[in-house]
C-alpha cells in the first residue's frame, strides 16, 4: 500500500478563487478607458443606405466601439466564428455589424465585459433581435423571460407575433397561454385582428380556452373575419372551422337565427348549416372538446404539508378535487422536523396562486392548466409562522419568528411577479404576534388582537389604525369593503376604513369541538369554516355562509375527509384539470381513505390559524 505522505508529493496546485471576476473588472476597465482594444465594431444608423457597392458610407455608421477580439469571441460565437474562421473580418480593423442598433450593441458589449444585461420594455425586442444573430444564447433566453414575466393585456398578442416570427416556441406558448386564459378581455380589445391567418387558428383551436361558451369564440372569429377577411371566403372558412359547433346550445337558437340573417355572415354560415332548416348543421361533426373554461369555477383550496395533495372544495355542490403538490419528498434537512403549519398562500384578483413554505425558502406559483407548481425565485429571509398577501403586482411576507434564534421578525420581505426578484422594504414598526394580513383599496392592513397597522405601497410606509382591542384573533378577510375579524368565540368584527370604526356583526354559531375558526370571501359571499378532529382519523369541516340582511348565518354544507391542511384560500380553478377526490365524501358515516397525515392534537386557539395569516402567540406588551 502506498505511503500517505505519497498523496502530497508532486507540485502545488493553487487556485485563486477571485481571479476570474477580477480578470473581467479588469478588461472592462480598460474597454472604459479604450485602451488595448484591436477591432473596432461600427453599427449602421437606423436611417442609414447602402451605396451600389453594397457598404456603408462612412457617415452612415451611428456608433464606433473600440474592444478586444479576444473578450467579444470569448462570449460569442458569432464573433469567434468571424475572427477565427480566416473571413475577411478577422484581418480588419473596423468591422459594421449591419441589423443591431448602437443601444442593443452597447448592451451586449457591455454583457461580453461583465456577464451583466440591462433589459428594459423599450429595448427588449430590439435586443432580442440582436442576440438572436449574434448567438448570445443568455441574452435570448433573459429577453424571453423578461417578456413572459410582463405579458399583459396590451402586449401579449404583440409578444406572441415576435415570438412566432423569431421561431421561439416556449415565448410563443406562453404568449397563448396568457391570451387563452384572458380570452374575453383580449377580444375586447380588438388586438386579436391583428394576427395572421395561421396564428389566430392556432389560437382558436386550442382547448385551453377560458371560456364559458363557443358563441364567445364565434364572435372573436367573426371579428376577425369583418377585418382581414371579409372579401376572402376561403379564409373565413379557414377561421370558422375553429368554431366548435356541435357545442351550441339550444339557448344559443336567437344567436345562430341572428347570424344567418346577416347577408355578408351568410354566405359563409351556409357551408356549415342547412339554411332551410335554420339551425341544423348541415353534416354531422365529430364530437369536439369542450374549452377548459367551461369547467371553470371558484372553489376552496385546502392546503397542509407540502407533500399533502391540497383539496379543492366547491361549499356549494359536492364537488372535490385533488390539486398537486409543490414537493413529493420531504425527506430534506428543511422538513425532517415539521410543524403543524408549514404553508402560506395567497391568490390574486386575476387568479394567480402563490405558495410559500414556512420550514424553507422555497416559494411557488401555480400552473392552472398543467396542474404543477414552478418554483420561483428563493426567498432572502427564513421565517416559521408568517404571513402572505397580495398587493399591487407585488407578494408580501411578513411576521414570524427566525427558525434558528425564534426572535420575532420586524422585516417584511417583497417579491415582484414581473421581475421574479426579492427585496425588503419597511419594517414592520412592531414585532406583532399572532397577527392576520389582508388588503383592501390597495393598502395592506397587518390586525393583530391590540393593533392594527396598514402599509401604503406608494409611500413605503406603515401607520396605525383602529385597534381591535379584543382578547383573541382567529382569522380575518375582507368583505363588502370591510375587514371582518373572528374574535372572542362567538364574537365577528368589521372595520369600515372609510368610517374608522368597528362594528359588531351576528355571532358565528358555537362548535364546542372546533379546533380552529376562519372566515373567507367566497364568490362575493362571506363564509365561515369550522374544523374538527373526528375518530377514525377524520376531519370535519363546517360550512356556514352569512346572510348581511339578517345579519346571521346559516350552515350550506359538511366535508368530512381523512387528510386535511388548515391553510384555506378561495380562487377560479378548472376542475377538469384536477384529479377526483374519490377519498372525500360529505357523509360522517364514509370511512374510507387513509389515516389522516394532520395531527391535530395541542392545536389550540393561539396558534391555531391558516391563510394568508400567521399563527403565532401573541407577545406581552
Amino acid at each position: 500500500m502506498a505511503s500517505i505522505l505519497s498523496c502530497f508529493s508532486g507540485p502545488e496546485v493553487l487556485e485563486d478563487v477571485n481571479h476570474s471576476r477580477a480578470l473581467m473588472e479588469e478588461l472592462k476597465c480598460l474597454y472604459d478607458c479604450r485602451l488595448l482594444a484591436d477591432v473596432t465594431i461600427g453599427v449602421q444608423r437606423d436611417d442609414a443606405s447602402l451605396d451600389q457597392s453594397g457598404d456603408l458610407a462612412a457617415d452612415d455608421i451611428g456608433q464606433l466601439f473600440l474592444c478586444s477580439r479576444n473578450v467579444l469571441s470569448a462570449a460569442s460565437p458569432y464573433f469567434k466564428s468571424m475572427f477565427t474562421g480566416g473571413l475577411n473580418e478577422s484581418m480588419q480593423e473596423r468591422v459594421v455589424i449591419r441589423g443591431v442598433d448602437a443601444e442593443s450593441m452597447s448592451v451586449i458589449i457591455d454583457y461580453c465585459y461583465t456577464g451583466r444585461v440591462t433589459i428594459t420594455e423599450s429595448n427588449v425586442q430590439r435586443l432580442y433581435a440582436a442576440a438572436n444573430m449574434l448567438q448570445l444564447e443568455y441574452i435570448r433566453r433573459a429577453c424571453s423571460g423578461f417578456m413572459t414575466r410582463r405579458l399583459d393585456l396590451s402586449n401579449c398578442v404583440e409578444i406572441m407575433k415576435f415570438a412566432d416570427t423569431f421561431d421561439n416556441p416556449e415565448l410563443k406558448e406562453d404568449a397563448q397561454t396568457f391570451i387563452a386564459r384572458n380570452f374575453s378581455q383580449v377580444c375586447s380589445g380588438g388586438d386579436l385582428c391583428e394576427l395572421d391567418l395561421k396564428l389566430f387558428k392556432e389560437l382558436l383551436c386550442l382547448n385551453t380556452l377560458d371560456v364559458d361558451c363557443e358563441r364567445k369564440v364565434c364572435s372573436a372569429a367573426l371579428q376577425w373575419i369583418e377585418a382581414n377577411a371579409l372579401q376572402k371566403k376561403e379564409e373565413a372558412l379557414q377561421a370558422l372551422k375553429c368554431v366548435r359547433w356541435n357545442l351550441f346550445t339550444e339557448r344559443e337558437k336567437p344567436y345562430l337565427e341572428a347570424l344567418m340573417a346577416k347577408p355578408l355572415i351568410e354566405k359563409y354560415l351556409a357551408f356549415f348549416f342547412n339554411l332551410e332548416d335554420g339551425c341544423k348543421l348541415s353534416t354531422p361533426l365529430s364530437l369536439p372538446e369542450h374549452r377548459i373554461g367551461v369547467s371553470a369555477k371558484e372553489m376552496l383550496l385546502f392546503f397542509g404539508l407540502p407533500n399533502d395533495n391540497i383539496m379543492c372544495c366547491d361549499p356549494y355542490s359536492e364537488e372535490l378535487y385533488f390539486m398537486a403538490p409543490p414537493l413529493q419528498d420531504l425527506s430534506s434537512q428543511d422538513y425532517k422536523s415539521s410543524t403543524m403549519e408549514s404553508l402560506i398562500a395567497c391568490t390574486t384578483p386575476d387568479n394567480n396562486l402563490f405558495l410559500a413554505s414556512h420550514l424553507s425558502k422555497h416559494f411557488w406559483a401555480y400552473n392552472p392548466i398543467l396542474n404543477t407548481w414552478q418554483e420561483l425565485a428563493e426567498r432572502p429571509l427564513g421565517r416559521i409562522h408568517s404571513g402572505m398577501g397580495y398587493l399591487s403586482g407585488h407578494i408580501y411576507i411578513l411576521g414570524g419568528r427566525n427558525p434558528v434564534t425564534d426572535t420575532k421578525l420586524k422585516e417584511v420581505e417583497c417579491y415582484s411577479i414581473q421581475r421574479n426578484q426579492w427585496t425588503l422594504v419597511a419594517s414592520l414598526p412592531h414585532s406583532l404576534g399572532k397577527m392576520q394580513v389582508v388588503v383592501l383599496n390597495d393598502l395592506m392592513y397587518v390586525v393583530s388582537r391590540r393593533r392594527m397597522l396598514c402599509y401604503d405601497p406608494k409611500r413605503n410606509r406603515w401607520r396605525h389604525c383602529g385597534s381591535l382591542r379584543r382578547d383573541k384573533l382567529h382569522k380575518a378577510c375582507v368583505f363588502q369593503d370591510q375587514i371582518i375579524c373572528v374574535c372572542d368565540i362567538p364574537v365577528v368584527k368589521a372595520y369600515s376604513p372609510s368610517r374608522g370604526e368597528w362594528k359588531r356583526l351576528g355571532d358565528i354559531p358555537i362548535d364546542s369541538h372546533a379546533l380552529n375558526y376562519q372566515v373567507i370571501q367566497h364568490n362575493s359571499k362571506l363564509l365561515l369554516l369550522t374544523q374538527t378532529l373526528l375518530q377514525h382519523n377524520k376531519n370535519r369541516v363546517l360550512m356556514h355562509e352569512y346572510d348581511p340582511g339578517r345579519d346571521t348565518w346559516k350552515s350550506i354544507m359538511a366535508v368530512y375527509v381523512s387528510t386535511l391542511g388548515p391553510v384555506c384560500v378561495s380562487t377560479r380553478v378548472y376542475p377538469v384539470c384536477l384529479s377526483s377526490a374519490h377519498r372525500f365524501s360529505t357523509e360522517e358515516e364514509d370511512d374510507s381513505g387513509s389515516s389522516a397525515d394532520w395531527d391535530f392534537d395541542g392545536l389550540t386557539d393561539a396558534d391555531s390559524d391558516s391563510g394568508s395569516s400567521s399563527s403565532f402567540s401573541d407577545e406581552n406588551w
